[in-house]
């Protein structure tokens, strides 16, 4: 493929993904949360096994990377099953009128089934789309365009958060908030934005490939591939452990805000815009940090920030809340992006050309079913806990809060299985915190929001060979503490990770 054709493709993906986040915005997020809440009228512990069914759909993706390697039609799968989730999304529009009266307590099990179904064929067109985007997208260069896809989309998801808090005030102010049409309209709006990426969609083109040989009998043997790579395993088992630590608090940080703190949804999505300017800003930066320093250590950084962002919610009180929870929105839009597009990017890197598609399917059904069990989990303990309350100092202690500080603690655990996943040619955290600090300083260039142009060459280039050289004395430094924080957990922990760690000891050469 010449350049201009790749240049071209790379740009119809960046109008895909931009629908697509629009309707990922309308369609999820904080207005599902308040169609269960208010319209369908169910408890939170729903949202939980909403909130786990694309992850459980995961598993299907086996059967995706399957027909990828025998057939090599990544495209087609994936524009197939893209078209087919999301058409299964107008069924929900019908659910609150009044055919469904007779059985009005049984319409969550009717959103849970089209939402199930909907994410069926969503991880089916995910692991078509990951496989054709790698073999699309240049390795040198995946960091700086998956942050600028990232950021386009980001910005358009924002802008119609934005406007749909806006239009579900207006509409409950006018028509009160159990009015069920003004989640329609905002529903139907973003199917319309989902279904139209598709046209940009089908006009990417295929990756030239050798032709491969079709063989009749599947063979157990593609599957097992992966599980012989020990580097790919130490990366699953820490990818489980933070996807279960994220999405078993996730779910219920917007049920926080709406049933504890009184949040209406402008303002929700006001807080969710703070979060999201934080990561435009970042992608911007995080992409060429990925390529220059490696995904490894921004994980690892990323992951340390977010560690203390639950203990920002234990300030935010009913009336007094805007402070902390616009400062846990900005960490964890600015920091939450560096971890996902590192992990997005290493799991590429990772993969080999050939079984690539066996590679990305098996990390997206152990992560998967992993993270699925996560928002059940949390739903299964906030039963346990809903009454719990305690005063701490000057703190009030929920149910909700011990939810978001397990998940703190859950993060804290995983970045021990990142430090031994091995990077080529990744630098030391340190390095990430330094550039990183050297990025946001207007002194010496905020180079990832204003692109170098208020820096010049000259003074651009002194000051990373001075960032290089300081780097590597501080690298040392740096590694000798990791080892003796792990050495530390590691003896804290040492029996029940015993065997976990005999599996993740390093290969000798």
């Amino acid at each position: 493929m010449d350049k201009k054709t790749r240049d071209r493709a790379l740009n119809l993906s960046i109008a895909d993904g931009v629908l697509s986040a629009i309707m990922r915005s309308l369609c999820g997020g904080i207005f599902l949360t308040g169609f269960v809440l208010k319209i369908l009228e169910s408890d939170p512990g729903k949202i939980g096994i909403l909130a786990s069914l694309p992850l459980f759909a995961n598993i299907v993706q086996l059967f995706g990377s399957y027909i990828i390697e025998k057939t090599g039609k990544n495209k087609m799968l994936c524009f197939i099953s893209a078209g087919i989730s999301r058409a299964l999304w107008l069924f929900v529009l019908i659910l609150p009128f009044k055919i469904f009266s007779p059985v009005s307590d049984y319409r969550i099990w009717f959103l849970v089934a089209i939402i199930g179904a909907s994410s069926i064929f969503a991880s089916l067109s995910s692991v078509g789309w990951l496989s054709w985007m790698s073999d699309l997208v240049p390795a040198e260069s995946r960091g700086a365009y998956f942050g600028k896809r990232n950021m386009f989309t980001a910005f358009f998801g924002m802008i119609f958060v934005l406007l749909g808090g806006w239009f579900i005030k207006f509409w409950a102010e006018k028509y009160t908030e159990v009015n069920p049409y003004g989640f329609i309209i905002l529903f139907a709006v973003g199917i319309i934005a989902g279904l139209s990426s598709l046209i940009f969609m089908f006009a990417i083109p295929e990756v030239e490939t050798e032709e491969k040989e079709v063989n009749e009998e599947f063979s157990p043997q593609l599957f097992l591939m992966p599980l012989k790579d020990k580097n790919f395993c130490r990366l699953v088992i820490f990818a489980s452990i933070w996807i279960f630590a994220v999405n078993i608090a996730g779910p219920y940080y917007a049920v926080y805000m709406i049933n504890m703190l009184n949040i209406d949804f402008s303002a929700l999505a006001l807080f969710g815009t703070a979060s999201t300017i934080a990561t435009l800003i970042m992608m911007k930066i995080w992409g060429p940090i990925t390529d220059k320093l490696g995904n490894k250590p921004v994980i690892i950084v990323s992951g340390v920030i977010l560690i203390f962002v639950p203990f920002i919610w234990l300030v935010a009180r009913a009336e007094a809340y805007n402070i902390p929870v616009v400062v846990a929105h900005i960490l964890s839009g600015a920091f939450m992006a560096g971890a996902t597009l590192s992990q997005f990017n290493i799991l590429i890197k990772m993969s080999p050309q050939e079984g690539r598609s066996v590679y990305l399917a098996l990390y997206a059904v152990m992560t998967g079913l992993i993270g699925a069990l996560a928002p059940l989990a949390g739903g299964v303990l906030f039963g346990w806990i809903k009454n719990f309350s305690i005063a701490f100092f000057v703190f009030n202690i929920n149910a909700y809060h011990l939810i978001f500080l397990f998940s703190s603690l859950l993060i804290a655990f995983s970045l021990i299985f990142a430090v031994r996943i091995y990077e080529e040619d990744s630098a030391s955290p340190v390095s990430v915190v330094i550039q990183l600090k050297n990025d946001l300083n207007p002194q010496t260039g905020i180079s990832g929001a204003m692109d170098f142009l208020i820096v010049r060459k000259e003074k651009s280039e002194k000051i990373l060979r001075r960032l290089d050289r300081t780097s590597e004395e501080l690298a040392t430094k740096s590694e000798e503490l990791v080892k003796k924080v792990l050495d530390g957990a590691e003896e804290i922990t040492k029996k029940p990770l015993e065997k976990i760690k005999e599996f993740l000891k390093d290969d000798d050469e």
